[in-house]
C-alpha cells in the first residue's frame, strides 16, 4: 500500500477509530494518543495487509490490541466510559424544547446499552459508533459474520424491548 492510498484511508477512519476509542476510555486525550498510536501502528504494517477491502477490520483489531496494551499497562481492563462520550455534538442549535427531548431520548437509549453484556456493547459501537460492517466486526473479534449477526439481533431486540412501553 502506498503513503497516498494510506493518507486517504486515514482521513475516512480517523473519526470512526477516535469514536471507538472515546467509547472505550474516559478521558479525551487517551483516547487521541491510543488513535495516534493505532495509526502508527498500522502505518508501520501496511505492508502485511494482504487485501485492502479488508482494511477496516485489520485497522480495528488493531486499535483493539492498542487499547488491550493500554488496560495491560493500566492494570484496569475492562473499564468502561458512557456510550454518549463517543458521540459529537450536532451542528446546528436545536430549539430548546427539542434539545430537551433529544438528551431524554439519549439518555434511555445509554441507559439501556449500559445495561446490555459487555460484547453486546462492543458490537453495538462498532456496528453504530465506528460504522463498520458485519463482515469487518466479525474479522475484528474474531467471530463467525452469522454470530455477530445474531449478537447485534439480539441486542436491539433488547434495547427495543427496554425503550418501547
Amino acid at each position: 500500500m502506498r503513503g497516498d492510498d494510506f493518507a486517504e484511508l486515514y482521513r475516512h477512519y480517523l473519526p470512526r477509530v477516535l469514536n471507538y476509542m472515546r467509547l472505550r476510555v474516559a478521558d479525551e486525550a487517551l483516547a487521541q494518543d491510543l488513535t495516534a498510536a493505532t495509526f502508527e501502528r498500522a502505518f508501520a504494517k501496511r505492508g502485511q495487509l494482504r487485501d485492502a477491502e479488508a482494511f477496516a477490520a485489520w485497522l480495528f483489531r488493531i486499535a483493539r490490541n492498542e487499547l488491550g496494551q493500554h488496560y495491560r499497562r493500566q492494570g484496569n481492563r475492562g473499564a468502561q466510559v458512557p456510550l454518549e462520550a463517543a458521540f459529537s455534538v450536532p451542528d446546528s442549535d436545536p430549539l430548546p424544547e427539542e434539545e430537551a427531548a433529544q438528551r431524554q431520548e439519549l439518555a434511555e437509549l445509554l441507559a439501556a446499552v449500559a445495561e446490555l453484556a459487555e460484547r453486546e456493547q462492543e458490537i453495538i459501537g462498532l456496528k453504530f459508533v465506528a460504522g463498520l460492517s458485519n463482515r469487518a466486526i466479525a474479522q475484528v473479534l474474531r467471530l463467525g459474520e452469522g454470530n455477530v449477526a445474531v449478537i447485534l439481533y439480539r441486542a436491539v431486540r433488547k434495547l427495543r424491548a427496554r425503550l418501547i412501553i
